[in-house]
């Protein structure tokens, strides 16, 4: 990862555990896909009644050469599964992202698969 995880959090308490396990949600994201340039996190206690759902609503920002991956979670009482579901869900779209991109790799020149030696009749 190019930049820094930028963590920001709005209406959650500054936590060194929390901070310390998105660090290690983004380094894992990081070995996964190398191409990753930035991350941001954005975590924030939503002020709701119980019974009308999630408590906890996190965003992740993931910036790529030329895309950018977006990931929107909520739990309703406990912002490190929110934080959970929201990186293995980043993680599910980085893999398939770094699939497309290998797959592109592939083709040929002209756009089509590049199935093996060219034959010269074509």
């Amino acid at each position: 990862m190019r930049d820094p995880v930028e963590i920001t959090l709005r209406g959650v308490a500054h936590s060194g555990a929390l901070e310390r396990y998105v660090g290690e949600q983004a380094r894992a994201l990081d070995r996964q896909c190398d191409q990753i340039q930035a991350c941001h996190v954005s975590v924030e206690a939503l002020h709701r009644p119980k019974q009308q759902g999630a408590q906890f609503a996190v965003r992740l920002n993931i910036t790529l050469p030329g895309t950018e991956v977006v990931v929107n979670r909520e739990h309703g009482e406990d912002v490190y599964i929110a934080l959970r579901d929201a990186f293995e869900a980043a993680g599910l779209q980085l893999k398939d992202h770094v699939r497309r991109q290998s797959s592109v790799g592939r083709r040929s020149k002209n756009g089509t698969p590049n199935r093996g030696t060219p034959n010269p009749g074509s």
